[in-house]
């Protein structure tokens, strides 16, 4: 296994870049929804929110771009209180860990890393 070269990351750049910026389609109860992968910020922000169990939610609501789940219209048609309620009122209570693992995955978290020892080559 071969270590990355600076020169393949510079060549690489726009790649790289694009692939933070990549969306993706989940097939779930409701049909297919388009999703956007995290920031390191906005994982930080929604893990703050574990702790009263919200943090799923949060995620979907705000990582979900289509159907816009924030919209007004629609979250009055399901009499939501909260903005996250939308969640809850659309998905089942299982499938909305599953579509939050999915978009982790999609970021990489969770990801596994293949290791192996680093040989140095002697003269």
């Amino acid at each position: 296994m071969a270590a990355v070269s600076i020169q393949d990351l510079i060549n690489k750049k726009d790649q790289i870049q694009t692939q933070k910026q990549e969306t993706y389609d989940l097939d779930t109860s409701i049909g297919t929804i388009t999703v956007k992968k995290p920031t390191r910020s906005f994982v930080l922000e929604a893990s703050r929110l574990e702790e009263s169990g919200e943090s799923d939610k949060y995620m979907i609501l705000n990582l979900v771009t289509a159907p816009n789940l924030k919209d007004t219209s629609l979250q009055q048609a399901y009499g939501c209180a909260e903005p996250t309620d939308i969640v809850d009122a659309l998905f089942e209570p299982g499938e909305v860990i599953a579509i939050s693992k999915k978009i982790m995955e999609c970021a990489g978290y969770g990801k596994d890393i293949k290791s192996a020892v680093h040989e140095e080559v002697k003269n």
